[in-house]
Formats: structure tokens, C-alpha cells, sequence
């Protein structure tokens, strides 16, 4: 398979992630600039486990892999300001970030195995 990114856990996961964020983008964030910038987030986080998958260095795709994690950071913030703006109440909040920082575990873990390879 040409495409490796697709054979990794990670990569579903974060789709996943990306899955249930964007459903609470369309339904919940009325501000259009807060849920664009989400959504860009969003693509980043997937886009960048894909794009540093081509390459043959396993130290470049872990910067990529630093990209995601920065960007799964972003999509909370974004979230985070949608709380404050009465947008998503504190629970569904929280619900995001349960599932944010269970992504970023799975990101962290996968970049470090890359590291020590």
C-alpha cells in the first residue's frame, strides 16, 4: 500500500476525532470565522499525519506528527472560546477535551516510537 498513513491507528483515530468535532462545528458554532479556524485545525491534524508519512526520515515525520498535536491544541482553544461565548455548554466541552487529549497521547506515543526507531 503506496499510502501508509492509512494502515495507522492514529490516523483513524484522529479522524474520528475530527468526525465528532466537525459535527459540533455545524450544528453548535455560530461565529463563521471561530468555526473555520476550527475546521482548518481540524484538516491539519489529519492532513499532517499524511504528509509526514511520505516521507522516508521517521525523525521528519515526528515534526509532522508535532504539527498534529499543535493543531489538536488549536481545535480545543477554539472550542474553549466557544464555551466562553455561550456557544457549547462546559460539558460538551469537556467531552472534547476528554477526547483532545486522548489524541494527543496517541500522538505523542506514536512520535516518540519514531524517535527511538
Amino acid at each position: 500500500m503506496p499510502f501508509r498513513f492509512k494502515k495507522f491507528r492514529v490516523y483513524e483515530e484522529a479522524k474520528d476525532f475530527c468526525k465528532f468535532c466537525r459535527e459540533i462545528v455545524k450544528e453548535k458554532i455560530t461565529d463563521k470565522d471561530l468555526s473555520g479556524q476550527i475546521n482548518r485545525a481540524l484538516n491539519s491534524i489529519i492532513l499532517n499525519i499524511a504528509e509526514g508519512s511520505a516521507y522516508n526520515s521517521d525523525i521528519e515525520f515526528a515534526r509532522f506528527l508535532s504539527i498534529s498535536i499543535r493543531s489538536v491544541y488549536e481545535v480545543v482553544a477554539g472550542f474553549d472560546i466557544a464555551t466562553s461565548e455561550k456557544m457549547i455548554d462546559e460539558g460538551l466541552n469537556n467531552d472534547i477535551e476528554t477526547r483532545a487529549e486522548n489524541l494527543v497521547k496517541q500522538l505523542s506515543t506514536f512520535r516518540s516510537s519514531l524517535k527511538k526507531s
